[in-house]
């Protein structure tokens, strides 16, 4: 997507914040807000949007537990993480693919682990015993992505390929995916819903056996205009891997 005129000024004011030594709580607040992830990158080819501010913040505020030990797949610049950590006093582990996201994500976050790679490598494995998972990954069918480390799943459905690894590395996971990849409507609804899973949606349920619940009731329909480039409905939904 092309940037607006504000949207590259303000993008620019956040490298320039990026150039510094040390960064300012006020600064990574800035960079967050505003460091645009298609400003040097073709964004919508990845799946790469990163998440609303706030909604990082209720996310990290509802779902995450109290000192915890973390994995966020699709790190992006390390926007959940940023707020597990000083929220929730967890310890974080970031993994992303993208370099240019990296290297904003350690300036803001240098107290986690960063690791710039593909969450399907599967090198990936090798970690474990996280307390949980949590991503907000790339949506649908992702060009680049691979199912090739899935111990269940054998579809293309990017959310699900991140669910299935996640199971391998953490005992829960928590994340933010498209309400038609749940089994339920809360957002933009008037009251929580079960609904019948779409076929995309059944064939990972039926092939993995987890069970997608909501999360701390969050109405994502808050955050529809705080996208970049995009407006998606989703749900933040929780698995418990432990036993699966």
């Amino acid at each position: 997507m092309k940037l607006t005129k504000k949207q590259a000024t303000l993008h620019n004011e956040a490298e320039v914040l990026l150039k510094k030594e040390r960064l300012t709580e006020d600064d990574k607040y800035f960079i967050m807000e505003h460091w645009h992830e298609a400003a040097t990158n073709v964004n919508s080819i990845a799946g790469a949007f990163f998440t609303p501010l706030q909604l990082a913040m209720d996310f990290a505020n509802c779902c995450i537990p109290e000192g915890a030990k973390v994995i966020d797949l699709c790190a992006g610049i390390g926007k959940l993480a940023f707020f597990a950590h000083h929220f929730k006093k967890c310890s974080v582990t970031c993994v992303e693919l993208n370099p240019d996201y990296v290297r904003v994500g350690r300036k803001i976050l240098p107290e986690a682990e960063w690791l710039n790679a593909s969450i399907t490598d599967g090198a990936i494995l090798e970690l474990s015993d996280f307390d949980i998972a949590i991503s907000n990954p790339p949506f649908g069918l992702i060009k680049t992505a691979s199912n090739k480390t899935c111990k269940r799943y054998t579809g293309s459905e990017f959310e699900f390929i991140t669910m299935d690894i996640a199971s391998q590395v953490a005992q829960l996971g928590t994340f933010i995916v498209p309400q038609k990849s749940t089994p339920f409507k809360f957002s933009q609804n008037t009251h929580y819903e079960r609904v019948k899973p779409v076929a995309k949606l059944d064939k990972f349920l039926k092939e993995t056996g987890f069970e997608m619940e909501i999360n701390a009731c969050i109405d994502t329909a808050c955050y529809l205009n705080d996208w970049n480039g995009v407006s998606p409905l989703c749900e933040v939904i929780e698995i418990d891997f432990r036993g699966k």
